[in-house]
């Protein structure tokens, strides 16, 4: 089974997790997958890069009964992995300053006690379970990285665990009789592996993080994952059933204690207008570079276009939106477009799309007290106004309630929607994704 064999298997188990648990998928589809023998078996860092031991995974294919039960193992690794990034394990680590050996342990122990249906943990690889231990289900990491801190036997029952695995995939420094690197070592003896999960766990970078070019997420990026699984967990519920382990804690925790809306826009909107920018300047040779003396005698081009870049708001002034909730919504908008230093022009619309209005400073913003409509909802109308500016904008922003006929397609200017709330809760409809990117739409919820 060589390298191309192993990723075939890991895809097959993803895609697999990704139709059986689909409120998983944000996260799943989200990891960029490495083969490295430096981990002992399966490893996630902080960006959502997850890196998987070839001779594990082939281990796993070998005790396997049929295709089928190895790649419920397989999913059960998947899940297992991108549990610690999605409970925000290496951020709660750091918080406390834990020792990395002890709090992959514990947060094994958070993560495994529920039983999700469909996967099974790997029979060559058996993980940490609290029963194992005589601890209790469902309590968090912090209160097993306690119990076990202080407790030499539990330490001792943890190292066991996974001493006594059938497998063979250890990494290299478990090979060379390294230790974790963790500064302890004492884990491993010759007979089982050193456990070490990475830093997507406890936050300390390891060195098969260094291979290849991981992906880099915004903070905010990771935020948002998070919150997407968990939207789609509460709208799975019923066919979830009984929430595994400390599941519905975390749900309630992350949709209560959302990114704040106004981070994610700034976020959205900087890489939005960073692509509109980029898709109309360009190289040109029709005048040298200002650097020509240094390339001399090649010519180099410059670029052309302006590199300033404008921003258009369409805004939904239907009769659906309320008067009060539209000027809190266009006013809170507009103080997080302060920010990017460039003109913002605003387009009414409900059916049809009004004259635009055009704000410069802060001083303008008296311009959008009162807005034109009232009347049927259709913001495709509106993009397309923008859309015929001159000159056009880098990027549209689209404020509205969701009731409205969305666009079957993207555009080549990059598009993101705002859809107003009052309630987090609150279920309304969005553009289909795809052909629209899950980034392409951001929640806004405005405080009565």
């Amino acid at each position: 089974m060589n390298n191309e064999e192993v990723l075939n298997q890991l895809r097959l188990a993803r895609a697999y997790c990704g139709e059986q648990l689909i409120w998983f998928a944000p996260a799943l589809y989200q990891c960029e997958i490495t083969l490295t023998e430096r981990v002992p078996i399966a490893a996630i860092d902080r960006n959502y890069n997850i890196y998987f031991n070839p001779k594990a995974v082939i281990e796993i294919k070998k005790t396997s009964s049929s295709l089928q039960d190895g790649i419920e193992q397989l999913a059960f690794l998947w899940i297992h992995e991108i549990s610690h990034e999605l409970r925000v394990h290496s951020d709660r680590a750091i918080d406390i300053k834990a020792n990395a050996k002890i709090w992959n342990y514990a947060a094994d122990l958070e993560i495994n006690d529920g039983e999700w249906t469909g996967l099974k943990m790997p029979k060559a690889f058996p993980g940490l379970l609290p029963t194992k231990l005589n601890l209790p289900n469902g309590q968090l990491a912090e209160w097993y990285y306690h119990e076990i801190l202080e407790n030499k036997e539990l330490q001792k029952g943890c190292q066991n665990c996974f001493q006594n695995g059938e497998g063979e995939g250890k990494g290299e420094e478990e090979e060379k009789g390294k230790g974790n690197g963790d500064g302890d070592g004492d884990e491993n003896n010759g007979n089982g592996l050193s456990w070490d999960e990475g830093s997507g766990v406890h936050g300390e970078p390891r060195p098969w993080e260094e291979d290849g070019s991981p992906q880099k997420l915004h903070p905010i990026d990771r935020e948002i994952i998070a919150n997407d699984v968990a939207k789609k967990m509460q709208e799975n519920r019923k066919q979830i059933g009984t929430m595994p382990g400390s599941w519905g804690l975390w749900i309630e925790e992350i949709l209560e204690s959302r990114t704040d809306w106004k981070k994610i826009l700034h976020h959205r909107m900087s890489s939005a207008i960073a692509i509109g920018i980029g898709l109309r300047v360009d190289y040109t040779f029709a005048r040298p570079s200002r650097r020509q003396s240094v390339y001399h005698p090649i010519i180099t081009p410059s670029f052309s276009g302006s590199r300033s870049g404008s921003i258009t708001v369409v805004v939904d002034t239907s009769g659906s939106m309320g008067g009060s909730t539209l000027g809190q919504a266009v006013g809170e908008v507009c103080k997080v477009l302060e920010d990017f230093k460039m003109p913002v022009t605003v387009i009414p619309c409900d059916a049809q799309a009004y004259e635009p209005i055009i704000l410069k400073t802060n001083a303008d913003r008296f311009k959008i007290q009162q807005l034109k409509g009232g009347g049927g909802t259709n913001m495709i109308v509106g993009i397309d106004a923008a859309l015929n500016l001159k000159p056009k904008p880098d990027t549209i922003l689209v404020l509205t309630d969701g009731y409205t006929p969305y666009p079957e397609r993207p555009y080549k200017i990059p598009v993101v929607f705002g859809i107003i709330k009052k309630d987090p809760h609150q279920s309304t409809p969005k553009p289909k994704t795809p052909p629209w990117k899950e980034t392409s739409v951001i929640d806004i919820v405005i405080k009565k």
